[in-house]
Order: structure tokens, then sequence, then C-alpha cells
């Protein structure tokens, strides 16, 4: 999959979101240098094309998935984790 074509197409809608935060998909050459990303779920029933912002992304790279998710509510609701 190309992610900039991705992008460019979803940009488009003026609808994409973070699938982990919801943090607004900014316009298409932002999204590329800011780093959003592209991501399949094909582990799902339905495969999958997900927006993931360059915070979450990081954080999921640092923590790894497991921790990312168990910790996710928490960062979202403000609480400290």
């Amino acid at each position: 999959m190309n992610v900039q074509e991705a992008l460019y197409a979803i940009c488009t809608t003026g609808k994409g979101r973070c699938w982990y935060c919801d943090a607004r998909l900014p316009g298409g050459d932002e999204a590329i240098r800011a780093g959003w990303d592209v991501q399949r779920l094909d582990d799902h029933p339905v495969p999958s094309i997900i927006l993931v912002c360059p915070t979450c992304l990081r954080l999921k790279t640092e923590l790894g998935e497991v921790e990312f998710l168990r910790t996710l509510p928490h960062r979202l609701s403000g609480v400290p984790c």
C-alpha cells in the first residue's frame, strides 16, 4: 500500500481521524510531513485501513502494542498512567 497516496485520498474527504486518539487528520501535505501513517488491519472480520497520528505511532513503538493499548484509556481521559 502506498501510504502517501492513501493519505491524500483520505485527506480529500476532510473526515480522517486517528484510530486510537481521535486526533483530526490535517491536509495531505501536512499529514505526510507530520508523520501520519496508514495501516491495514487484516486480523479483523472485515479488513480495514486505519489512520494513526504521529503521537500514537511513536508511543505504540516505544511501549509495544500491548502496553500501548492497555494505557490508552488512561491517556485519553487525562488520568495519569
